[in-house]
């Protein structure tokens, strides 16, 4: 929907409008040189229009966004001319005659990082020079705390480091016991690499004590169970020697029935007698029915016994299995941390190499500030006077000629494997 302007008012006095029209025409003269960027902040003033009126932060991609008309690009151009594009937009059916004052209220914030305190973002001010910029940083930062910070650092990597190094020889001696294990070898040879440190002997010496342990444990398991088969086999031959035993007077006590019966046929026998016989005959069918029974039972316990003895031996080779996959997949992330690690603390100490505080005085600083003009990144070198302007990148670097001796760390002497 276009905004009507306001119709003027006849008693307006024309020095007012007059004086209007060269304020909207002429920006403050200390801004009429600045060129806009990414981070300003400006103020813009539409005559008669407060809904159009407010403060605008210039966006990334170097254009303000503004009511009714949307993005106008700025970025690059100085006051007059951004003032010029939004009175053009505005014109384009919107107001007639727009009345626009657009001045800077905050320029884009200065950056600074490096040997300072605080390194952050400030808000610029006219008169900024690097020692200014420094000050709001907190100031230099102090050689003693900067060197502590670094041996820490480099101190925690080293024992990180350290850390994954025992994991590893642990983790290597372990598998090479448990594939001992794995093949019933009762011994096992370390990686020849690991070297005779006190710490690896004992090492190794833990993970044979074990070895010796659970092998043995297996071993005396195995031996109780292969006992019970003698005497499980003694009871088949004691229970097979009475079936047969049985078995015989079984058929000597039928081979007497069939003779009793003959006699009993021709009158000479009393038939009580031949039951006492019958009764006989059945004792002795259920003692050999009860023994092969018995004999059964046994053949199923001998069997038992064997299929415990091999769910023993398949048991122990299932644990062995998944501690041996257990014990490859941990060395495998070691060794892949342990990469990076040696990375990180080869930069630990390339940082905490040199002891600024072991000199006197002051450190040699180098300060650089990265400025972008028309597009285009500079690169200045300067010092504590150099002026900054808004959106400078001030970086300051302590000269790494100015060391005098190597950290505790690296006078020590220890190697980076």
């Amino acid at each position: 929907m276009a905004i009507l302007p306001p119709r003027p008012s006849r008693a307006r006095p024309a020095l007012v409008l007059a004086a209007l029209l060269a304020l909207a025409g002429q920006p403050l003269a200390q801004e009429a040189g600045y060129r806009l960027a990414p981070g300003d902040r400006v103020a813009l003033s539409v005559y008669g229009q407060a809904e159009l009126s407010g403060e605008f932060t210039v966006g990334s991609d170097g254009a303000l966004f503004l009511p009714l008309i949307g993005e106008v690009p700025v970025s690059g151009s100085t006051l007059p001319e951004a003032q010029k594009q939004v009175v053009a937009r505005l014109a384009e059916g919107y107001l007639q005659q727009p009345v626009v004052n657009l001045r800077v209220t905050e320029m884009r914030p200065i950056f600074v990082l490096g040997d300072v305190r605080s390194p952050g973002s400030f808000g610029f001010r006219p008169g900024l020079t690097v020692l200014s910029g420094v000050a709001l940083a907190g100031g230099y930062a102090r050689p003693e705390a900067v060197q502590i910070a670094q041996q820490t650092d480099y101190l925690q990597a080293d024992e990180r480091v350290r850390v994954l190094e025992a994991n590893r020889r642990l983790y290597r001696i372990r598998r090479a016991r448990l594939d001992a294990q794995r093949r019933n070898d009762d011994t096992f040879t370390p990686p020849a690499d690991l070297g005779t440190d006190a710490g690896t002997e004992a090492l190794i010496a833990e993970e044979r004590q074990i070895l010796t342990a659970q092998r043995g444990a297996l071993l005396q398991s195995i031996q109780l169970l292969q006992a019970q088969k003698p005497r499980i086999e003694a009871e088949i031959v004691g229970v097979q020697a009475q079936r047969t035993a049985e078995e015989t007077q079984l058929r000597l006590i039928q081979a007497h029935m069939e003779d009793y019966e003959k006699l009993m046929a021709s009158g000479l026998a009393r038939r009580y007698q031949g039951i006492e016989f019958q009764r006989e005959e059945a004792r002795n069918k259920g003692s050999i029915a009860r023994l092969t029974s018995d004999l059964a039972r046994l053949d199923l316990s001998l069997g038992d016994l064997a299929l415990r003895l091999q769910e023993m031996k398949d048991a122990y080779q299932r644990r062995i299995l998944t501690e041996l996959q257990d014990a490859t997949t941990r060395l495998t992330e070691t060794e892949t941390q342990l990469s990076s690690a040696r990375e990180i603390r080869a930069a630990r100490l390339q940082a905490a190499g040199f002891a600024p505080a072991a000199k006197t005085g002051e450190p040699v600083r180098r300060i650089v500030v990265t400025r972008v003009q028309d597009g285009r990144s500079e690169i200045i070198a300067a010092d504590e006077r150099t002026a900054l302007l808004p959106g400078d990148i001030v970086d300051v670097r302590r000269d790494p000629e100015d060391t005098a001796v190597r950290t505790s760390a690296a006078a020590s002497g220890r190697e980076l494997r």
